[in-house]
């Protein structure tokens, strides 16, 4: 009897919510559910995923497509990654399909063209059409692109005409995107290579010694024969004489095979580490599913924690994840890493190609490797028997994705770690406001960590008014101590970082004339200024001249304002210029493992000011680094969100602990211009329980996290009126549903932060609620969930 496949479509649309069905020919009868397929849809081949197989009803089988191919001969997705994804699209609103893209490498595992075929082979057609017709016939399958890159426009015009007449059809072929990378081994044929020849081979002594060489019976490479004198006509001959064996074999891609640890290490762990483990060990080697929340100051061995949990997974043959909130981040974890497990760890993140993604993934799959690090994606790998999540910096909004579906790693690591029965830690010396209530409601197990390494001191951190900076007429972005600071820190030969969290050299643009800012025309935020003469927006990333005159009044008086990292350069360099200053931001890390080299150099000794946005204020452990100044620390209080205090806290506190790792104790200067407030005044005292307990008073006076729940809601269209008459029958809906405000609130509706985005107008709706559940249930009963005017962010970071 045929069967039937239930098949969600891999395609990102949000009213594609169901699966399709279609029959299973008789040759792909071994199909499985969690394979991917090839399918048709409407008249394009797509690839699908397998989620249900079931005996067929003869009734309805003429209306039902075939499966065209298969990707995968056995299950792609796991029951355990099937879990994973079903709780996502349950939980964040979107389709099981949307949720199954997120654990493929590049999120298709197909390349799909559209290609043209010849249909009539003697038809009459014109002198212009003759040759695209004649090429086509020649070259079946071509596309569009070849076709243009012959006939330039001409090309679609023609096209169109011969498919109008019926002369050339059009269909779609594929690939996969992912390759394979092989090289050639040879070993000896001890049944043909005797004593006895070898010593016959008087005149072929290359050759002998070839053999001698391969004489451990062992596969070698071609690379290895040659690094030994061995050409590659050698090898061939070896070969076609049939004393060697070649033997074809994958290997697996790399890019972190060049970090190669000195040495392995084993290091004694302190009290307070000895005290962590005895409390987190007993659930690894039970295997037993526990959330901690591991709060440690910045310096206090955090890392060696995860790495003794991992020893401890590992002797359970298991696979430990662990997971850090920026791209940069990954090199030094690496480097700790491989110097316990040597070549038992594979990176993934973002910046890796497609086929290094694959070949990860492919590593992870088959029990190859033990440790995974990476970015956010990383918890999207097909683990074979996952013990251990570690989410380093745990409170980084690096982890929230902002594409639908737009997750917060922490969310599914949580019901993960319940999934595969594992261990989940998650670390930071600033743990989110939302974690540290749970871990004082039980929900997490609460891990404490309060002194650094060798109880070496934390920094000594002075801020500085910035408004008194002004009043004594420097203008400079540099207040003065912190001038003074580095200069005493470049002569004592001992290095600094610079945390300043903007880009470019100025921040805007604006003719004195008429005071206009030039704006990114897509998005309405202002431009900011490149060095290297351009306006970008730091939203869009679209790039335009700086224009000479003022596009309203013709002006000539353009001035630029305000400071990012490339100003902050300059004037370093221009105050200091016998010192070696390296930046590190998006436009100095857009080449790959760019982040890995700028870090490797730091720490090498050969720059003595590392400068960048809050990249360099994450988890960089550089023992000569004995001051940190940050720039404009309390910026982000300026946003009206809710967390703006949380940000600031954690920047200073964060950045802070970059200091003094090593033998000398730490010095570092926070530039303000609010210093009086309490966000600042607990991150200059690194006093978390302070903050928390100010940020929790202010937090249930206002029903936020954790004391509520949000989503946020996004209405858009391109009439702006429409638009909020939308959001406004939207909140009408809810606030009949709903009518106990002390458990269900909706704010707005406001105007996005970005609120005309390329002639799309869009306001905000921000609900506050003791139940996602029940609010979940009325969006989807009024199916919002599946209409394309209203973005749905549930926990949102953003607000605005």
């Amino acid at each position: 009897m045929k069967k039937l496949a239930d098949i969600y479509i891999n395609i990102p649309v949000k009213t594609i919510v169901h699966s399709y069905t279609y029959i299973i020919p008789e040759q792909f009868s071994f199909l499985q559910a969690g394979s991917r397929v090839v399918v048709p849809f409407g008249a394009r081949k797509m690839e699908g995923f397998v989620v249900k197989i079931y005996p067929m009803d003869e009734e309805n089988s003429d209306l039902l497509k075939e499966i065209v191919d298969i990707i995968d001969t056995e299950s792609y997705f796991t029951t355990k990654i099937m879990q994973t994804a079903r709780f996502m699209a349950q939980f964040y609103l979107c389709s099981l399909g949307e949720t199954l893209r997120l654990f493929i490498p590049g999120k298709n595992s197909i390349k799909i063209r559209q290609i043209y075929i010849v249909k009539d082979k003697n038809a009459e057609i014109s002198n212009e059409e003759k040759a695209v017709y004649e090429y086509i016939k020649a070259n079946p399958e071509c596309d569009i692109k070849q076709l243009q890159a012959i006939f330039k426009e001409d090309a679609e015009i023609i096209i169109k005409s011969l498919q109008k007449k019926n002369i050339i059809d059009s269909d779609y072929a594929y690939k996969n995107r992912g390759k394979n990378k092989y090289k050639t081994y040879i070993k000896i044929n001890s049944t043909v290579v005797t004593t006895e020849l070898l010593a016959a081979m008087t005149r072929k002594k290359v050759q002998k010694k070839a053999l001698e060489f391969l004489g451990d019976e062992k596969f070698h490479s071609i690379d290895e024969l040659k690094n030994n004198g061995f050409s590659s006509t050698i090898v061939k001959a070896l070969i076609e004489n049939n004393y060697a064996v070649a033997e074809e074999k994958q290997i697996f891609r790399d890019s972190y095979d060049m970090v190669r640890p000195q040495e392995l290490m084993d290091i004694e762990l302190t009290d307070e580490q000895k005290n962590v483990m005895q409390q987190i060990s007993p659930y690894i080697e039970q295997g037993l599913t526990k959330m901690f929340l591991l709060h440690g100051v910045t310096g206090s061995g955090k890392t060696q924690i995860y790495i003794e949990a991992a020893v401890k997974v590992l002797a359970q043959g298991k696979q430990a994840l662990i997971l850090v909130p920026e791209i940069v981040l990954t090199g030094q974890l690496v480097v700790s890493l491989k110097k316990v497990f040597a070549d038992d760890v594979v990176v993934i993140h973002s910046r890796l190609t497609v086929n290094e993604r694959n070949d990860a993934f492919m590593r992870i799959r088959t029990n190859n490797v033990k440790i995974i690090i990476g970015a956010r994606s990383a918890i999207f790998a097909p683990f074979f028997n996952l013990g251990l999540i570690v989410m380093d910096e745990e409170h980084d909004a690096s982890y929230k994705q902002d594409e639908s579906p737009r997750y917060h790693t922490r969310d599914i690591a949580v019901k993960m770690a319940e999934i595969y029965s594992s261990v989940l830690i998650l670390g930071s010396a600033t743990p989110s406001i939302e974690s540290y209530f749970a871990a004082q409601n039980n929900e997490y197990q609460l891990l404490e960590m309060p002194h650094r390494i060798d109880n070496k001191p934390l920094p000594q951190i002075r801020c500085i008014d910035m408004r008194e900076e002004l009043h004594f007429g420097n203008r400079h972005i540099l207040s003065r101590p912190l001038a003074a600071l580095i200069e005493e820190t470049l002569q004592q030969k001992q290095q600094i970082i610079i945390m300043l969290n903007r880009r470019g050299f100025s921040t805007f643009v604006m003719c004195r004339s008429c005071g206009l800012v030039m704006k990114c025309p897509q998005c309405g935020l202002p431009l900011v200024y490149h060095r290297q003469n351009y306006l970008q927006c730091h939203h869009c990333d679209i790039r335009l001249p700086v224009p000479d005159v003022c596009p309203d009044c013709q002006s000539r008086y353009i001035k630029f304002f305000g400071s990012g990292t490339e100003k902050l350069e300059q004037e370093l360099t221009e105050t200091f210029p016998n010192a070696r200053t390296i930046r590190l931001d998006r436009d100095t890390t857009g080449k790959k493992m760019a982040h890995q080299e700028i870090l490797q150099s730091f720490k090498a000794g050969r720059y003595d000011i590392l400068l960048g946005t809050q990249m360099v204020a994450k988890g960089h452990d550089i023992p000569n680094v004995t001051a940190v100044g940050i720039i404009s620390a309390d910026a982000s209080l300026n946003m009206p969100d809710f967390r703006a205090a949380e940000r600031c806290f954690g920047l200073i506190t964060q950045t802070a602990g970059r200091a003094g790792r090593g033998d000398v104790k730490g010095k570092v200067i926070i530039q303000s211009y609010n210093p009086e407030h309490y966000a600042v005044l607990c991150g200059i005292k690194q006093d978390y329980a302070a903050f928390y307990k100010q940020e929790l008073y202010l937090r249930k006076e206002l029903f936020y996290p954790p004391y509520a729940k949000l989503i946020k809601l996004t209405v858009q269209d391109k009439v702006e009126q429409s638009a909020l008459d939308k959001a406004l029958q939207l909140k009408e809906k809810f606030r009949k549903t709903f009518k106990d405000f002390s458990r269900y609130q909706i704010i707005g509706p406001a105007p996005s932060i970005i609120a005309n985005f390329r002639g799309i107008y869009r306001f905000n709706l921000l609900v506050k609620t003791v139940s996602l559940a029940d609010v979940n249930a009325f969006l989807r009963a009024e199916k919002i969930d599946i209409d394309k005017a209203v973005k749905i962010d549930i926990n949102p970071l953003n607000t605005m």
